[in-house]
């Protein structure tokens, strides 16, 4: 069986990108891993990482081109509608801006789409609705 290991975003702000997360949704760092290019932070047994611009060129990637759209959503599960209630507050407060406000989906889920301070998007699910 094949489980999802790491989501990672490349930005010129990974630092600070990553405290976002951190600090948002309570993640612990892979302190190990920790480098001038790399920060990972846990979420249950996935690997959030946040890497450097020139990580884009270590791995043999073509950066990003402004204007081409979201290429990623992460989706955080939240235990309950007023868990993910406080952390949309939680995470405007640190400088994340909404997309769209919380809403059933047509699956049931209770949902918030959220940009972080890089721009890119979140999904806040619950799904024990």
């Amino acid at each position: 069986m094949n489980l999802l290991m790491q989501v990672s975003l490349f930005s010129e702000n990974f630092i600070e990108l990553s405290e976002f997360y951190r600090d948002c949704f309570d993640l612990t760092e892979n302190e190990g891993l920790r480098s001038d290019v790399f920060r990972g932070y846990m979420s249950g047994d996935c690997m959030v990482g946040f890497s450097a611009l020139a990580a884009y060129e270590m791995l043999g990637l073509e950066p990003r081109k402004p204007g081409e759209g979201d290429q990623t959503a992460f989706t955080f599960k939240c235990e309950s509608k007023e868990a993910l209630d406080a952390i949309v507050e939680k995470a405007k407060g640190l400088g994340a801006t909404m997309v769209q406000e919380q809403f059933m989906t047509y699956y049931h889920w209770y949902m918030a789409v959220m940009r972080d301070p890089d721009g890119n998007a979140i999904r806040l699910a619950c799904t024990d609705v």
